[in-house]
């Protein structure tokens, strides 16, 4: 029994509100496009995408199972809401190389090694290991009053505003020598 992928998901989609079938479509398009490049379409029956809100800093990762052979990208809906249209494409098929990489090499290879790289060519995208995706109001605040310019404010830490909220921790900014209290923390979230 077969089911289409974006019915595999309908729970998922649902409890995400920003999330749509429209998106799914296109990230299985993607992940299809990345298997056909490196001649492992057939793997496309076992990758399922999963949204981990738990993700704050990444945006995805990539995972490979045996017995039976399955695969899941998980992806952050929380940062793939500020990236762009060319960073979810990478980021996907990233994520898939990944797949493809262990599929044909083994999982003792370097994640990002030779093997990743080369399928990641294939693509037609550069192998790059990080995204450059913001992180202001999903792992970052702002401080509403800093001197410094709009783009170059000073920014907490997720940690460190957890750790103000709970004591009476205090920060200092290093850009501008600010003292930061909780009520000058801009949270876009």
């Amino acid at each position: 029994m077969t089911q289409d992928k974006t019915e595999l998901h309908s729970k998922q989609r649902n409890r995400s509100t920003t999330i749509n079938r429209q998106t799914v479509d296109q990230i299985y398009k993607w992940i299809d496009f990345a298997l056909e490049q490196n001649e492992v379409a057939y793997l496309t029956s076992i990758v399922r995408v999963r949204w981990n809100k738990r993700f704050t800093r990444r945006i995805g990762d990539a995972v490979i199972g045996y017995n039976p052979l399955r695969a899941r990208i998980r992806l952050s809906p929380l940062i793939w809401q500020n990236a762009s249209d060319s960073e979810r494409r990478e980021t996907v098929i990233h994520e898939t190389c990944h797949i493809v990489a262990w599929h044909l090499h083994g999982t003792k290879i370097k994640p990002h090694g030779v093997e990743w790289r080369q399928a990641m060519e294939r693509c037609g995208v550069e192998p790059a290991r990080c995204h450059n995706i913001p992180l202001i109001g999903i792992n970052h605040f702002h401080v509403r009053e800093c001197p410094k310019a709009k783009l170059d404010r000073c920014i907490v830490s997720r940690r460190d505003f957890g750790l103000m909220k709970k004591t009476d921790y205090t920060l200092h900014c290093t850009l501008c020598g600010l003292a930061v209290t909780l009520d000058q923390i801009e949270c876009l979230t």
